[in-house]
């Protein structure tokens, strides 16, 4: 039976939400391509006629996890005249760091993309380039367009550390896991802060 553009569309964005989700789960490495197949309801020959390969699907994957995350923020922060403070009430918030489905790609695959194909590389450094934009557009004017962009390299830092640590602890000390992601707020709120 020949499959319709309509449901080879549908097919291909399952495939990517699946891998989105199970990547942000369980990593790249730690995800195979048959778990993505069954979270999606497909077979590995669906996933090949859209995919050359698992480093295809994982960049284009990340690259998918950064858009939707990015177009949620975004949309909230557009309709907020506190824009920071609504991007920090998404990014760090304890719902999301409990749910490894969930959050900035960033966080999940920090060390992962490194050991993956150039590909995935590309899609994680583009994904960081779009989050430091993003918060330096938020942050005060500066006569020095370097300084800026500095600063907002150590906020997207900061923040994706925060996350990624307060994630490490909080099964053995969930204060200590909700104490990171506050402080971190708070310098990040300091140091974003418009005079």
């Amino acid at each position: 039976m020949k499959v319709t553009k309509e449901q080879a569309q549908q097919n291909r964005q399952a495939l990517l939400d699946a891998a989105a989700a199970l990547f942000k789960e369980r990593g790249i490495d730690g995800t195979g391509v048959a778990d993505i197949c069954q979270q999606a309801g497909l077979t590995q020959g669906a996933l090949y006629k859209h995919f050359s390969d698992k480093q295809d699907l994982a960049a284009q994957a990340l690259a998918y996890g950064f858009e939707q995350g990015f177009g949620r923020v975004k949309q909230a922060s557009e309709k907020s005249e506190h824009a920071m403070a609504t991007f920090l009430d998404s990014y760090l918030n304890p719902q999301v760091r409990d749910d490894m489905t969930r959050g900035c790609p960033l966080v999940s695959t920090a060390c992962d993309a490194g050991r993956q194909s150039e590909a995935v590389s590309r899609s994680f450094s583009d994904g960081f380039a779009e989050l430091r934009a993003g918060i330096e557009a938020a942050l005060p004017p500066s006569a020095d367009p370097q300084q800026r962009q500095a600063l907002a390299s150590t906020l997207v830092a900061a923040l994706v550390g925060a996350m990624a640590i307060s994630r490490g602890v909080v099964k053995s000390d969930p204060a200590l896991a909700d104490e990171v992601l506050q402080q971190v707020r708070a310098v990040v709120e300091g140091l974003s802060a418009k005079p």
